[in-house]
């Protein structure tokens, strides 16, 4: 597996692209590309090193673990909800709405 950098924006919420190649048998390759923030890369570049990893398996490991990891939910005010670690930054209404302008 092999990935490339292929552009980086110099944006103060810049995202890094990332090509991924994966090779499927012995003559079918892969490819796709994922546009992360710049701190989300370097997590996981060092995720990877720490494993030994290449980045693409690097990234499928976390979008993994990510998306079937179980988090508890309740309903509050007709609402599904989960509670966040004590130890999570509060969730604030400047956050939301820079988060919502990332999305557009």
């Amino acid at each position: 597996m092999r990935a490339t950098r292929a552009h980086r924006f110099h944006h103060p919420m810049s995202k890094c692209r990332v090509d991924i190649i994966a090779k499927i048998g012995h003559h079918k390759s892969m490819r796709t590309t994922l546009s992360l923030d710049d701190e989300v890369l370097g997590l996981v570049k060092r995720y990877a090193e720490s494993r030994s990893l290449g980045l693409g398996k690097a990234v499928s490991e976390l979008v993994r673990r990510g998306l079937t990891t179980h988090r508890a939910t309740r309903i509050a005010n007709g609402l599904r909800v989960f509670d966040l670690p004590a130890d999570s930054p509060p969730v604030t209404r400047k956050k939301i709405e820079e988060i919502e302008s990332d999305d557009q």
